[in-house]
């Protein structure tokens, strides 16, 4: 079992050499096309992303080597290292973070770009929910600053992490927890919600795919218990009272995840992981709910608005 707790950020001085380095390559990423604008009748909307580039997956297996020294209780100056996103919060035992490694700089950046599109298309968001798992966290941060969208808290929810049987090194740490806690986000100048209450503190470490269906499916009822059901249906010609959106940020798995639950369809173990190991990094799922029907449908990313 593990216990999480919300996270925090910490903030350094340092100038972004990395960034500016890297920006011709960050530009051709992300280059903003113009977006189809179309009339939907929605009511409720998710905008579901995967966390951006891990580190461990871009520096190799021997990451914490290369940037910690191998060092349990590495110096601040560590912190510093260019692929490092910034104002990683530092923790007293840095080899949790081989359990729950961190993205890179170049994905911090990449997600803060992410965020301006959202705003160039007119998008918003009311809420933000993000799994606990420090790559994440980040990436959901980087998000809403880059659509100056910070003073919304991040509400960090253990049922967002990926399937645990896909991370059996988690069962070396037996109940320690991996994960930091929201004042350890908190006090390095993160807007996490402190008062937010997890569906639960604890995971399963021996869970199925099937046991991470039932979690994530009692996870996306809670948002339509809390922010789906004040929502009257509109009626009929009309547009709905009111509209909210909700920036949900995950794991490869949740955006093929939560689109098979809010649709309705049939749930395979194999064709998740099989649809999971296509996701890339930062890849956007869009769902709406009808106003009218509330019945869910995919929007495609680029015609959302």
């Amino acid at each position: 079992m593990f216990v999480t707790k919300p996270p925090i950020f910490i903030t350094t001085n340092d100038t972004n050499k990395y960034y500016k380095k890297n920006k011709k390559i960050i530009n051709k990423y992300d280059a903003y096309s113009p977006i189809y604008r179309t009339q939907h009748n929605y009511d409720l909307r998710l905008i579901i992303f995967r966390h951006a580039e891990r580190i461990d997956q871009s520096l190799g297996q021997d990451w914490y080597d290369q940037v910690f020294g191998g060092v349990p209780s590495a110096p601040l100056q560590a912190y510093r290292h260019p692929s490092l996103p910034l104002n990683l919060p530092p923790r007293s035992n840095t080899l949790l973070y081989v359990f729950d490694p961190p993205i890179t700089r170049l994905g911090e950046q990449k997600s803060y770009y992410k965020g301006q599109q959202l705003t160039q298309a007119g998008a918003t968001v009311d809420y933000c929910y993000s799994s606990p798992a420090s790559r994440s966290v980040l990436t959901a941060n980087a998000i809403l600053k880059g659509m100056n969208h910070t003073h919304i808290p991040m509400r960090l929810e253990p049922y967002l992490f990926e399937p645990m049987n896909w991370n059996s090194a988690l069962l070396l740490l037996d109940k320690i927890n991996p994960f930091m806690s929201t004042s350890d986000w908190k006090q390095t100048g993160y807007n996490v919600d402190q008062n937010y209450r997890r569906l639960n503190n604890f995971l399963n470490q021996h869970e199925t795919e099937v046991d991470y269906y039932n979690r994530s499916k009692d996870f996306f009822d809670s948002i339509l218990y809390h922010h789906g059901r004040i929502l009257t249906k509109a009626p009929h010609g009309q547009a709905p009272r009111r509209r909210t959106t909700i920036l949900m940020v995950g794991h490869a798995s949740s955006t093929e995840m939560f689109s098979t639950i809010a649709l309705r369809q049939s749930f395979d173990t194999k064709t998740l992981g099989e649809q999971s190991a296509k996701v890339p990094y930062l890849h956007t799922a869009v769902l709406e709910r009808d106003a009218v029907t509330h019945i869910w449908s995919v929007r495609p990313v680029m015609h959302f608005l």
